[in-house]
């Protein structure tokens, strides 16, 4: 039976109570990131028994100082060392150097940028097909009918995964449950660990060799493993972390962008002057708005401080990605959407040794769909109001009613 969490931190820190993965919260993050925001740089949440900040200053660097912040006690909210763990670690995600840097050499070798490249013309005809269909519909929902039908006909096929009626579902369905399971074993969490038994067999038989379509990345990964560059264990695994993070992140992301867009016409109009300069501006936007992973796991590896505020060692940190990317000290006039703002210093991604493997593709889908849309779309309405979408650790939307009007 795992202990109960450490109501009090075990050195002086700010404490509060807030739950980060209720209804109530992940409905309105933003204010609970600025509740732990003016808490102090570092607070201990005492319902978890682990630290979070959400300081811009302070995030940076502990995302890049792996050997006192370490990925290996896993992304989310729980400590997947522990033996009563609930799932393995990702070889890519979960682990520190030497094991981190080999694999990621081998799959920075195989998403090279030609590789990137080679997909683009793909890509963006797939988006100009897609826009074009919506403009002759006239409403639609962004969600579904856009970022989830563009993203999953480009990945998969993509990835090499083998074309079934049922994949797109399953593979949003598995998404659902990796970012589920970054937080608590709530309520939230069980029911989406129920739907994924019902496709259990489905899931397990898509991670082996003989599921990948020759030419794809997903076989480059298993040939990687014959050539000896990552052991043979670690491919079906590598594999098993796309199929259940390669779609979510960018969809969100594409329907921030788009709801954004809507509601401000003169955004729109910005992205319109110029979409070869902007299609960038306004998907990185969107994540730095509405960072669709908000948190990422961190073990403390020694007793340190981050802004004078002391941190036992042997501790889980939530280091709030989408805190700090609306800290107030660090974006002027923060909760606004502005395409002329320079985003580099935007967290979503990460940064250090563990920043985003896809984002290249991420960013390939996101910019092929905002390029096709500025350009052939005159005006974005709502027409209706966006739903939420609620995930302990995936900010999406469930529905966004859009029209498009042609230019």
């Amino acid at each position: 039976m795992s202990a109960a969490p450490l109501s009090e931190p075990p050195l002086p820190a700010p404490v509060t109570d807030i739950d980060l993965f209720s209804d109530e919260s992940l409905a309105d993050l933003p204010s609970a990131w600025a509740a732990i925001r003016d808490l102090g740089p570092v607070v201990w949440m005492s319902r978890y028994g682990v630290y979070a900040m959400g300081r811009h200053a302070h995030v940076r660097p502990v995302l890049t100082d792996w050997k006192t912040f370490s990925s290996t006690g896993g992304s989310g909210l729980a400590d997947i060392r522990r033996p009563d763990a609930w799932r393995a670690g990702s070889p890519i995600v979960e682990v520190d150097p030497p094991d981190h840097t080999a694999v990621r050499r081998a799959l920075q070798k195989i998403l090279s940028p030609v590789l990137i490249r080679g997909w683009k013309a793909d890509f963006e005809a797939a988006a100009e097909a897609l826009v074009d269909r919506l403009l002759e519909q006239g409403s639609f929902d962004g969600v579904s009918d856009l970022a989830e039908e563009y993203v999953s006909s480009t990945f998969p096929p993509a990835l090499g995964l083998v074309d079934e009626p049922q994949r797109r579902a399953n593979l949003f369905l598995l998404g659902e449950y990796n970012f589920d399971g970054q937080g608590p074993r709530n309520a939230r969490f069980l029911a989406t660990e129920a739907k994924v038994e019902e496709i259990r067999d489905w899931f397990n038989a898509s991670m082996t060799r003989e599921a990948m379509v020759p030419g794809g990345f997903g076989a480059q990964i298993f040939e990687a493993a014959d050539r000896g560059e990552i052991v043979p264990e670690v491919a079906p695994l590598l594999v098993r972390s796309f199929l259940r993070g390669g779609l979510d992140t960018t969809s969100s992301t594409i329907s921030a962008a788009l709801r954004h867009l809507s509601e401000d016409p003169a955004q729109f109009a910005l992205l319109r002057e110029d979409p070869d300069a902007r299609v960038k501006s306004a998907f990185d936007e969107a994540m730095r708005l509405e960072a669709p992973i908000p948190n990422v796991g961190r073990l403390t590896m020694a007793e340190t401080e981050i802004g004078g505020v002391p941190v036992a060692a042997d501790h889980k940190m939530l280091v709030l990605l989408g805190a700090a990317n609306r800290d107030p000290e660090a974006w002027e006039d923060a909760a606004r959407f502005d395409l002329r703002r320079n985003t580099n210093a935007q967290m979503a991604l990460g940064t250090g040794i563990h920043m985003c493997i896809g984002q290249m593709i991420a960013r390939l889908e996101g910019e092929a769909v905002l390029k096709a849309v500025a350009g052939r779309v005159g005006r974005i309405t709502p027409e209706g109001a966006p739903v939420r979408k609620l995930n302990n650790n995936l900010r999406s939307l469930k529905s966004l009613p859009l029209r498009f009007h042609p230019a």
